[in-house]
């Protein structure tokens, strides 16, 4: 309603015709006039907001809108021209342009423009676009991919890195990182979120469910304020801040809505207070944006005016800390004004940043205080970098040099140790107790943030270290193969011919695995079958051979020592087999002679076996593949076979394989 009459009283002197070089409104409705002014641009009603504009013609921030409408009607102007005669890419890289205006925001008019440009460019035909237009369209997409993350958005997200990687591919550097970077966050983001979110929250303890959210800092460029929010509020009822006056105390607008929101039916008035809420967060996100160019001091001051005269209508338990908050917050942003009348050497009075840099470094001593190092480099490198054009850059610098040098310690010290803790974990996995112990020895050297819990891990580590047996151990696994069968028969010292044939067979063995030395063990047995033939000059058939069976073997495999569990190794194999035969069927189809009798054959025929493969062989899985080959050593069949030579003539027969042979196994 007040904002609504100021406008009406605005308006009624525009009708009068009075001048524009004489002031509106009183410096006491500066912020009013700004807010009303701030909605009209948002909307697109450029012309009504650059009456208000103008209605303080000596204020800094309303120079600078006014300068920027004459701009930002130029770039309306051209877009709409470029969207009428359908050249939507080249709009689209038009109407971005009005995020390079200083303090702009975002406007939701442009982003309406914006969102149009991408629909049509998506209705038609992409290949039609130039490789400039691909660019252009390319980073918009990645931009709004980025924004999604924020939101826990990540399907959203993905769709638009994905369009980002369609129409840029690799012709921008630029873009490309940015489109990997937002797969790779997408990806780290939605696993994160499906092992931390949803239903797996219902059974955690308030401890347990922030601890389970404090790991999405490890994922690295990301912020989600809703995620950072959760965190807070179970921080503050793990402290035993939460009824509303203490959760107000913490002087955290998102924290206040979380919990009027949350606790809906026990307090007065809970809708009404959470729409002034929602209005105080606005308005101390509209003066974070002025409160980057010094210029705009005097809106600043008529904005915190206006939040301490709209506490008066929060309840009374909140009202004197609420107005507190406010106080010092400007208390604190006036401090860090620079001050004209006694300049320092090499001081900018224009350090836009400083404020923002103040904060920062508030944020900094809290994460490296709480040991969330990842996080704490990341937020001061980000800190470093509003002081971007200030010339007193490196005086502010010095200032916090040991800051810095914490940071950069500390970081430093985390990546030794997850190389360390790489390497613990290599040398487990293959038995090598006494590197295990060498290397948390080598621990003791680093300085931590969190050094009592470092010593402590690396004193456990020492005790499992003594206690260790190393990393071999005995597995069943399933194994089949398959093979070409190479056959040789002859009666009487007189050869036959006989063509190639085959043999399958499948079943278990038990291996023992040492990843550590240079050779393993494997015994097995296996049911086969297989079948071969003799034939004529003409190529037909003669006699046709089939034996099932079972063939045991042991093995030998050589592979290189110390070998990574998790990843392929070749492997060298040898050692002999047995073939027990349990069927036998012969058939000749020139004197039609049949047989079956197992009696025959050999109660068993040995071979030599040997193969070359590659396997990956963890604890609780493994699988390998192998090429190889098996030598018969003897006769197959006894000295006298009646159906083979019926004048008992010496008979001779053998067989060699050579084909694939493969395992798995589960457990």
């Amino acid at each position: 309603m007040r904002l609504t009459i100021y406008l009406t009283f605005l308006l009624l002197f525009l009708n009068a015709g009075l001048a524009w070089s004489q002031e509106k409104f009183t410096k006491k409705e500066l912020y009013s006039v700004w807010m009303i002014a701030e909605e009209k641009l948002d909307a697109g009603r450029f012309n009504e907001a650059l009456a208000l504009y103008k209605s303080y013609p000596k204020d800094s921030s309303f120079m600078l809108r006014t300068r920027q409408i004459n701009i930002i009607n130029e770039l309306v102007k051209e877009g709409e021209r470029l969207y009428k005669k359908e050249q939507y890419a080249e709009a689209l890289d038009k109407f971005k342009e009005y995020r390079k205006l200083r303090d702009i925001g975002t406007l939701s008019f442009f982003e309406s423009k914006i969102e149009n440009c991408l629909n049509q460019i998506n209705k038609g035909n992409v290949t039609e676009l130039t490789t400039q237009q691909r660019v252009i369209t390319g980073f918009e997409f990645a931009h709004r991919g980025r924004q999604k993350l924020s939101k826990l958005d990540t399907t959203g997200a993905k769709n638009d890195f994905i369009n980002a990687k369609t129409l840029g591919g690799n012709s921008n550097s630029t873009l490309r990182e940015q489109y990997v970077e937002g797969f790779r966050i997408a990806e780290e983001l939605s696993k994160w979120g499906s092992k931390n979110l949803g239903s797996t929250t219902k059974t955690r303890s308030p401890y347990e469910e922030l601890k389970a959210l404090e790991t999405y800092r490890e994922i690295r460029n990301i912020d989600i304020p809703e995620i950072e929010t959760r965190i807070r509020e179970l921080s503050s009822g793990l402290e035993g801040k939460e009824s509303l006056a203490e959760i107000a105390k913490l002087c955290d607008i998102d924290l206040l809505i979380r919990h009027v929101e949350s606790n809906k039916s026990t307090i007065k008035t809970s809708d009404f207070l959470i729409t002034r809420l929602r209005e105080f967060k606005s308005t101390r996100q509209k003066i974070d944006i002025l409160k980057k160019n010094k210029t705009n001091a005097e809106t600043v001051r008529s904005a915190y005016t206006s939040l301490i005269s709209w506490t008066d209508e929060l309840p009374v338990e909140i009202r004197e800390t609420m107005k507190g908050c406010i106080q010092n917050e400007y208390s604190s942003y006036v401090a860090a004004l620079p001050t004209a009348s006694t300049p320092k050497p090499g001081f900018t009075a224009d350090c836009g940043g400083l404020e923002s840099f103040t904060r920062g470094v508030t944020l900094v001593r809290r994460e490296l205080a709480n040991c969330n190092i990842v996080r704490s480099k990341r937020i001061w490198r980000e800190t470093v970098a509003f002081l971007n054009g200030c010339n007193n850059a490196a005086v502010i610098l010095r200032a916090h040099a040991s800051l810095g040098d914490s940071v950069s310690r500390f970081a430093e010290s985390d990546s030794i140790l997850v190389g360390y803790r790489n390497k613990i974990e290599d040398s487990k996995k293959i038995g090598e107790c006494a590197k295990t112990a060498e290397v948390y020895e080598q621990m003791k050297s680093v300085r931590t943030c969190n050094q009592a819990a470092l010593n402590e891990e690396i004193k456990s580590g020492l005790e499992q270290a003594k206690n260790c047996k190393g990393g071999s151990w005995w597995r069943p696994q399933l194994i089949g193969s398959f093979a070409a069968v190479v056959p040789e028969y002859s009666v009487g010292g007189v050869k036959r011919e006989m063509a190639t044939g085959w043999m399958a067979s499948g079943g278990i063995a038990l291996a023992y695995i040492d990843h550590k030395n240079l050779a393993e063990f494997q015994v097995g047995v296996e049911y086969f079958q297989t079948s071969f033939y003799s034939t004529g000059t003409t190529g037909s058939t003669l006699e046709d051979f089939s034996i099932t069976g079972i063939n045991a073997s042991l093995g030998i495999k050589l592979h290189l020592p110390n070998t990574n569990p998790g990843k392929l190794r070749p492997y060298v194999r040898f050692g002999p087999e047995l073939q027990v035969p349990l069927t036998y069927k012969y058939e000749n189809h020139t004197t039609f002679t049949e047989s079956d009798d197992v009696q025959d054959l050999q109660k068993s025929m040995l071979f030599f076996s040997a193969g070359l493969g590659l396997e990956i062989q963890k604890v609780h899985f493994g699988a390998f593949i192998e090429a190889f080959g098996a030598a018969g050593l003897g006769s197959i069949y006894k000295s006298e076979v009646p159906h083979l030579s019926t004048t008992f003539q010496k008979i001779e027969a053998g067989y060699n394989r050579f084909g694939v042979k493969i395992g798995v196994r589960f457990w």
